[in-house]
């Protein structure tokens, strides 16, 4: 299963902005430290930001290629010892990327076993959309409980859509050719992650056509939580 760079998505800036080149990034404050470990991407989501911001508003997040793991974890270390030695705990690192860090999975086990060695209690979270593990990575959902008892304990799983066509119009997954399958795959993610004893949330962005009952309906179904935000333009 292997990933080809000509499937992927790396946003409408590339090549229109300078490359950053940073790694760590912060969103939400200082207490949340975020990773940015690729920017390919098999989705071409409707709402992406990556075609209207370099970063959040907050950052250049657009690489020229992706850091190697020793790259990540010594700007890990760098940027959480200026954050602790600042007086200030650090909460939660999340792996997001300005792309689909399940692309990196195999990358992700040193990368939380680093961070968990230096700093026991934080949450790590995973920023994904899910359905590439099984495309790219794995048919086995194994390796998804390794990670968890490796200590990722968090999942975001940006589902954005309750059937597969909205999510084929919305998410575009395949960008042009899209997959047929990425839906159903996104909820057997879900479901991998649940059933792993993860702490799990589906993500779903405010637009038009989204009925908040058929997420609520979703939701039970899968007897995991969801939250809505707000599209940011």
């Amino acid at each position: 299963m292997n990933v080809s760079t000509a499937q992927m998505n790396y946003g409408k800036l590339k090549n229109r902005v300078e490359t950053g080149e940073q790694i760590v990034y912060y969103k939400r404050g200082l207490e949340e430290l975020s990773l940015n470990i690729t920017n390919a991407c098999p989705n071409s989501c409707v709402f992406c930001i990556r075609d209207r911001d370099a970063g959040w508003g907050v950052s250049n997040l657009y690489l020229s290629r992706d850091p190697s793991v020793d790259e990540i974890l010594s700007e890990f270390d760098n940027e959480s010892k200026r954050v602790t030695e600042g007086g200030i705990k650090l909460k939660r690192v999340k792996i997001c990327g300005y792309g689909e860090p399940v692309l990196r999975f195999n990358d992700l086990f040193p990368i939380v076993e680093h961070v968990k060695g230096k700093h026991p209690n934080v949450e790590i979270q995973l920023a994904t959309t899910g359905w590439p593990y099984f495309r790219y990575i794995s048919e086995d959902s194994a390796p998804i409980k390794k990670l968890r008892e490796a200590g990722m304990s968090h999942i975001f799983l940006s589902l954005n859509a309750t059937d597969n066509d909205r999510y084929k119009r919305v998410i575009k997954p395949g960008i042009d050719d899209i997959d047929e399958d990425a839906f159903s795959d996104a909820l057997k993610f879900a479901e991998a992650v649940r059933d792993a004893d993860y702490d799990v949330t589906l993500g779903f962005v405010r637009l038009n056509g989204i009925d908040e009952n058929d997420i609520r309906r979703l939701s039970n179904r899968l007897g995991i939580k969801y939250r809505m935000r707000d599209f940011e333009n």
